[in-house]
């Protein structure tokens, strides 16, 4: 088997379609069905289950992907070590984000472009995507890596670095009675419709969790993934709106306050835990590592 049939093979069972794959490594879609036949007439084996919409795993091929990727993997490190005479670094680093990201805590753009500088010989791509589904990402190996709220639902089985840690508040009209307080609880907001974060995020996570502990039943009126949205909805008077504290600087006409029930947001960077770790994507993680503490060590306190 060569270099060009794993390629394909995981390309494949990663993007469900013959299409799908020749798409992402600019293949013919008859160039990936010809390298998929070759590797299963080494193997003996039928690998994936073809039908005219998708194409599935079949029990070989489930058993042979680890295998397959950790070999991909290990080629990526020699490759990288390679690369280490010469200061050049190649590859490819596929990079999940929430929705909800906000420039005010991890300014993504400008972190992407900086490691495009350093590294020119490393592909990035970027997708968007609930919580949830990024850490499934990572797991089923169609992401490197995540920017991501962390929670014990997000980060178990991954190795995590937090990049910017946060509270999360109320933001309330000037005249409702609990702008006046320093600190509300989540009892006290209950009385109101809440409007938070959709399920599937990490601050939701952690909102479901604190309302069952606090044995308190609260009614979710509005959903939005975008936390300027949910302060947009707060200023129309449908609700108290439970955001991260930097959310509130896109209002002058809200008021913040603390929840006593909520533990402080966290967001960071999240990779499978395995022992061998793209080098590529090694070098984002420690990118956005530095690039953080930088940031932090520039704002007020």
């Amino acid at each position: 088997m060569d270099i060009h049939q794993l390629q394909c093979f995981v390309a494949v069972a990663e993007e469900g379609t013959f299409t799908a794959a020749g798409l992402r490594l600019h293949l013919a879609q008859s160039g990936v069905s010809a390298h998929i036949k070759a590797l299963e007439r080494e193997v003996g084996q039928q690998l994936f289950e073809r039908h005219p919409r998708a194409a599935k795993l079949t029990a070989a091929g489930e058993a042979l992907l680890p295998h397959v990727r950790a070999a991909m993997d290990a080629l990526a490190s020699g490759r990288a070590a390679v690369d280490g005479l010469t200061g050049l670094l190649h590859g490819r680093v596929a990079i999940g984000t929430i929705t909800s990201i906000s420039p005010r805590s991890v300014d993504l753009p400008q972190l992407l472009a900086s490691f495009h500088r350093r590294h020119p010989g490393v592909d990035l791509s970027l997708i968007e995507d609930a919580a949830s589904m990024l850490t499934q990402r990572i797991t089923d190996g169609r992401l490197d890596v995540a920017f991501t709220s962390l929670t014990d639902a997000t980060t178990r089985g991954m190795q995590v670095r937090e990049l910017h840690r946060e509270a999360v508040i109320a933001v309330l009209p000037p005249s409702s009675a609990l702008a006046r307080h320093d600190e509300v609880s989540l009892g006290e907001l209950a009385e109101h419709p809440l409007i938070a974060l959709p399920e599937g995020s990490g601050l939701r996570w952690q909102l479901d969790r604190a309302l069952e502990r606090a044995a308190v039943r609260a009614r979710i009126a509005f959903e939005a993934s975008d936390p300027d949205v949910l302060v947009a909805l707060v200023e129309q008077g449908l609700g108290a709106g439970l955001v991260p504290e930097s959310a509130l600087a896109q209002s002058d006409r809200l008021v913040g306050v603390r929840v006593s029930d909520l533990p402080p947001g966290r967001l960071g960077i999240i990779w499978r835990d395995r022992p061998t770790v793209n080098p590529a994507a090694q070098a984002f993680v420690e990118h956005a590592t530095t690039m953080s503490a930088r940031t932090r060590r520039r704002q007020p306190r």
